[in-house]
């Protein structure tokens, strides 16, 4: 731990020394009126209470022809379709089922406090109507009679705000890859600025200290991923600093570094596929798996990266573009160097609002990730690494526009999409999706579709580069403030890339083709219920 305290210093001097380089940060009205806030406060939140309740409550009704064998797993089930999660598509068999989520935000800002201090506390109840009874345990309690013990916790945390633009968080908090402050701003802001929720997007344990300006903001923080055990050096530590900075009312820019110092040797982590770059959880949410023989090893992996947001809100016109370059390196050591690491990601994303609303719009998004042809042959994994290396999921790339290729966040037990993880599993990634929006009546009624293209940048054994190909329908439904009604319809048309019995789980069509047979293509249709409640 004096690892984690020393670098906590040296961030806190960091920080102090950054913000005297911007005293305008109370004077400059003009960026006020135009949202550019110390706090980015979106959320409404009624001024003076002590204690403040907010929820979101979501159900949707699910159709689909994929699903997991293994029966243990009908509670809940993350990550990447046909992965080690034992996700697989039929010809035959359908799901049908209803799901509930429920996600209770209490607040807490005393008055003797002066405001300057909040306690947040956020939940997550979850199940399957009709699932299970009188018991106990996570993602289930909605059978007959219920009477069932299920209660998740996400955050524990304080802020304390000793001065005026300074915000400092402690404890169990959320850790995104964005500028923004997440318990300030709508989920929309987090999923389209910074590097958009597709390299981390978790609940980690940690300080985090926070500096807001006029046109900008700094925050940095170190974060206790997985202590194991206390009197050991076995920990996985992740140290941060994200900025952004307003160059003109139109363009804003911003750069970030990460870095994981790993000494667990894949120790602890999600149940029973440990965490790591050996780990089984690498297989389960779809990123790399290293392969080598050393069981006691040291990793270190580090991310500096850039992004921009031109327009990002369509205040200042009807087109909007945003972007992000992010370049991972480290290595892995035992007594020798076992991998080197270098990767790039990169997004680009434009769209056009062409209506009188933002709901009359059209995007186009892509994805590019290194890959990854000889695994560790050479020495050195050329591809991109994320925070599922360490987490289920460690990231939450929800905001392609997919629903079955990408994940979708619509979602409550089950997480299966065909690429949970950027780097998908190593080979490499380009992604193209596209999308419209026609708002029938404005703030009412929406229809929207979108397509989606990925092909990997190497092959898997036996398999091609192909990854996919979506179509999905949508229709809104407005009902009241932030309460509205979702039917979406997507179908996948599977590439030559799940020819390859490694992508594919081992699917086949019959004990002589058990070795060469693409899955069954998916498809999904739900219908599902939201309403964010203050």
């Amino acid at each position: 731990m004096k690892k984690f305290v020393s670098a906590l210093s040296l961030l806190s001097i960091f920080l102090t020394s950054y913000s005297q380089q911007d005293s305008s940060a109370i004077s400059d009205i003009d960026s006020l009126n135009r949202n550019v806030t110390f706090y980015d406060q979106e959320i409404p939140i009624a001024a003076g209470k002590e204690l403040k309740f907010i929820a979101y409550f979501f159900n949707q009704t699910v159709s689909s022809n994929f699903y997991p064998r293994n029966e243990f797993l009908q509670g809940q089930v993350i990550g990447r379709m046909f992965g080690r999660n034992t996700s697989e598509t039929s010809d035959e068999n359908r799901t049908f089922y209803t799901e509930q989520r429920l996600l209770p935000f209490f607040l807490y800002t005393p008055k003797l406090m002066d405001g300057k201090v909040t306690l947040r506390a956020s939940f997550e109840i979850d199940w399957t109507w009709g699932d299970a009874s009188y018991g106990a345990g996570g993602n289930q309690g909605a059978g007959f009679n219920a009477d069932f013990v299920n209660l998740q916790t996400q955050n524990i945390e304080i802020e304390i705000v000793p001065k005026y633009g300074w915000a400092i968080n402690i404890g169990l908090q959320r850790m995104f890859d964005t500028p923004y402050n997440p318990y300030r701003v709508t989920t929309n802001r987090l999923q389209y600025t910074g590097y958009r929720l597709m390299y981390w997007a978790g609940d980690a344990a940690g300080i985090s200290v926070r500096r807001d300006f006029s046109k900008g903001s700094l925050t940095g923080g170190v974060y206790s991923l997985s202590e194991n055990k206390i009197e050991l050096d076995d920990d996985v530590v992740l140290v941060n600093l994200i900025g952004d900075k307003k160059l003109s009312p139109k363009l804003n820019v911003g750069g970030s570094f990460y870095w994981v110092n790993d000494k667990s040797s894949g120790i602890g982590g999600a149940s029973l596929f440990g965490q790591g770059p050996k780990s089984l959880l690498t297989e389960y949410m779809g990123a790399y798996r290293f392969n080598f023989p050393s069981t006691d090893y040291t990793t270190n992996v580090m991310w500096a990266g850039s992004y921009f947001g031109f327009n990002d809100q369509y205040a200042f016109g009807n087109h909007k573009l945003t972007g992000f370059v992010n370049v991972n390196f480290g290595n892995i050591k035992d007594s020798t160097e076992i991998a080197n690491i270098l990767g790039v990601g990169a997004n680009l994303r434009y769209s056009y609002r062409y209506g009188r609303s933002d709901d009359d719009e059209v995007f186009f998004d892509g994805i590019f990730t290194s890959g990854d042809e000889d695994g560790l042959i050479d020495g050195t994994y050329n591809g991109v690494i994320t925070g599922n290396t360490w987490g289920a999921p460690g990231n939450l790339p929800i905001s392609t526009g997919s629903y079955i290729m990408f994940p979708s966040g619509n979602v409550v037990n089950r997480y299966m999409p065909m690429i949970a993880d950027i780097s998908n599993m190593g080979y490499g990634l380009l992604a193209l999706n596209a999308g419209v929006k026609k708002a029938l009546v404005p703030n009412k009624y929406i229809l929207s579709a979108g397509g989606a293209y990925s092909r990997s940048m190497y092959e898997p054994d036996r398999g091609g580069y192909h990854v996919g190909t979506e179509a999905n329908l949508g229709f809104h439904w407005k009902i009241k403030t932030l309460m509205e009604l979702e039917l979406r319809a997507a179908h996948v048309w599977l590439g030559d890339f799940y020819d390859s019995p490694y992508t594919n789980g081992d699917n086949f069509l019959d004990a002589e083709d058990r070795l060469n047979a693409r899955p069954t293509n998916p498809w999904t249709a739900f219908v599902a219920f939201k309403w964010l409640m203050f």
